[in-house]
């Protein structure tokens, strides 16, 4: 995946790209979320934090991309405040979703501070303790 491409798929995971007629948008990590439609795709979770794989030498330049921030934490923001106190979403996918949120959160917080091999920790023992479907 190349820098561009990372750019792209995180505005659709964040539903922050304006072609909101693309299968991606709708069906990208808060776009699946709102509506939600009774399924999770732990796909989106993978694909955004390989994004952010992609991208973890752009969170230590001076200055950070706005538009990159801002992806990632409408992700977190959005990811937690949709899914809190509603009915239609499981305690078991609430509880999903919260695992994912949290590792991308933590993951952006140590690139945030220029830790790069502590910012995927979590999401590798995810990886191995959960072994791709």
């Amino acid at each position: 995946m190349t820098k561009e491409e990372a750019y792209i798929l995180l505005s659709f995971h964040s539903c922050r790209n304006n072609d909101i007629e693309n299968e991606k948008w709708e069906n990208g990590f808060l776009g699946s979320l709102r509506p939600f439609r009774g399924k999770l795709y732990e796909c989106n979770f993978i694909e955004i934090m390989e994004c952010l794989k992609v991208l973890a030498d752009d969170f230590m330049k001076p200055t950070i991309n706005q538009t990159l921030i801002s992806d990632v934490y409408s992700i977190i923001h959005l990811g937690r405040r949709w899914i809190v106190g509603t009915d239609f979403v499981s305690q078991e996918q609430q509880k999903q979703i919260i695992e994912w949120v949290d590792i991308i959160q933590d993951c952006f917080y140590y690139l945030l501070e220029g830790d790069v091999d502590t910012a995927f920790h979590e999401y590798e023992e995810f990886r191995i303790n959960n072994k791709e479907s």
